[in-house]
């Protein structure tokens, strides 16, 4: 199973994909998520969530604050509004 990555914000969807790498702006420090991480829960700060597909392109995405939890290869990006 690959790891499939959701990021949502109050409005809208804005990536739904499988995924190789996750880099995320955690409050503690930016952190990594890789297809098979242990299941996690983290408040997120402002910075950048990066993201490279399963295609090799890497896309950016701002953050202002949110949540992320990863379970059983499947990730989620709850972000403040836009």
């Amino acid at each position: 199973m690959d790891l499939h990555l959701k990021i949502i914000t109050p409005e809208k969807t804005l990536y739904s994909a499988d995924v190789g790498f996750i880099q995320l702006p955690g409050v503690d420090g930016s952190f990594t998520v890789l297809k098979g991480h242990a299941p996690i829960v983290s408040i997120l700060t402002k910075g950048k969530v990066r993201v490279i597909g399963k295609d090799g392109k890497e896309s950016f995405f701002e953050c202002s604050e949110g949540v992320f939890e990863c379970n059983n290869n499947s990730a989620t990006v709850l972000m403040g509004r836009e």
